[in-house]
């Protein structure tokens, strides 16, 4: 069977899985820090960010891009309600991806090597 190897960028922990192995399932085991809710693609709490190797990763869905722009959606709306300055920089920091190679991990298969890291 082939393999892929993944590295976690957060808990400086590389594994190597079967090629088709979801992102969330190995962020379990290794105890990277990418949250999850429902694991099902739909409330796109599990943004990961790649960090290289975004090519060996499945393709994504019109549904995934769908969610993401959903969450991104809130996560501005969010900045703009935010009434205190200090809030605001804290919530930018702690949230800084947009424009950076986002996925849902419940939705992304590994076909390759990859560094990931959760947002």
């Amino acid at each position: 069977m082939a393999k892929a190897k993944v590295t976690f960028s957060d808990v400086n922990v590389t594994v190597n899985v079967p090629v088709g192995t979801r992102i969330i399932e190995l962020s379990e085991a290794v105890g990277s820090y990418i949250a999850y809710n429902c694991r099902e693609g739909d409330c796109g709490v599990c943004l990961f960010e790649v960090i290289k190797g975004q090519e060996n990763l499945s393709p994504v869905s019109k549904e995934e891009s769908s969610v993401i722009l959903t969450r991104f959606q809130e996560i501005m709306d969010g900045w703009r309600t935010t009434k205190s300055l200090d809030a605001l920089q804290e919530k930018m920091q702690r949230e800084n991806f947009i424009g950076k190679h986002c996925r849902l991990a419940c939705q992304t298969q590994v076909f390759g090597d990859v560094v990931v890291a959760p947002l």
